[in-house]
């Protein structure tokens, strides 16, 4: 049985999403344009948020963003969903919800503000292209085997072992994304 001030931080939570999320259909013209249109299973979904989040582990950044909210609010919603989801929580389904939106609104934040001109934005957003695009897109056997590596550390936290061994190639897409950036900033 929930707590009362577990119910209440999720109906606060809930009131919060759907706010961020008219704000979001707002400046989302089609549905074609979410991130997330394409995959082929909520299961894809999932595995592109902990590729985020595996990938995004503040040693790998810098700069102030590895301490802006906005950042460390999704990381943090992340973490949750994946250990609900793989609990079989009755509250993932509502907190990968959460984490679509926040994920949604990431390229949004990152160039309409003053985190557009910190030297590591152009790595995230890479990050949360291919994290988001080569999840959706890789060989099923792949896509299940990183799914089924999932689990809890010794301490309980959630490791991600077999995406943690795939980061030099991700890193490599990472680094082609970029590329792209800065050829299209050029034209």
């Amino acid at each position: 049985m929930e707590s009362k001030d577990l119910k209440d931080l999720r109906e606060e939570r809930k009131q919060w999403f759907c706010q961020v999320e008219a704000k979001l259909k707002e400046t989302q013209l089609k549905e074609e344009d979410s991130l997330f249109y394409y995959h082929s299973s909520e299961d894809r979904i999932v595995l592109s948020h902990a590729m985020f989040w595996t990938m995004t582990q503040l040693q790998f950044f810098k700069s102030k963003l590895r301490k802006e909210k906005f950042f460390l609010l999704l990381r943090q919603y992340q973490e949750e969903m994946l250990d609900a989801f793989l609990q079989d929580d009755d509250y993932y389904p509502e907190l990968l919800h959460y984490c679509n939106i926040l994920y949604e609104m990431l390229p949004t934040i990152l160039m309409a503000s003053h985190l557009k001109t910190e030297k590591d934005t152009p790595q995230l957003a890479a990050i949360s292209l291919v994290a988001a695009g080569y999840a959706g897109d890789m060989p099923e056997d792949l896509a299940n085997e990183l799914l089924d590596d999932m689990d809890f550390d010794r301490y309980g936290k959630v490791k991600c072992r077999a995406i943690e061994h795939l980061m030099p190639k991700l890193m490599k897409m990472v680094e082609g994304e970029m590329s792209s950036f800065s050829q299209r900033g050029n034209r």
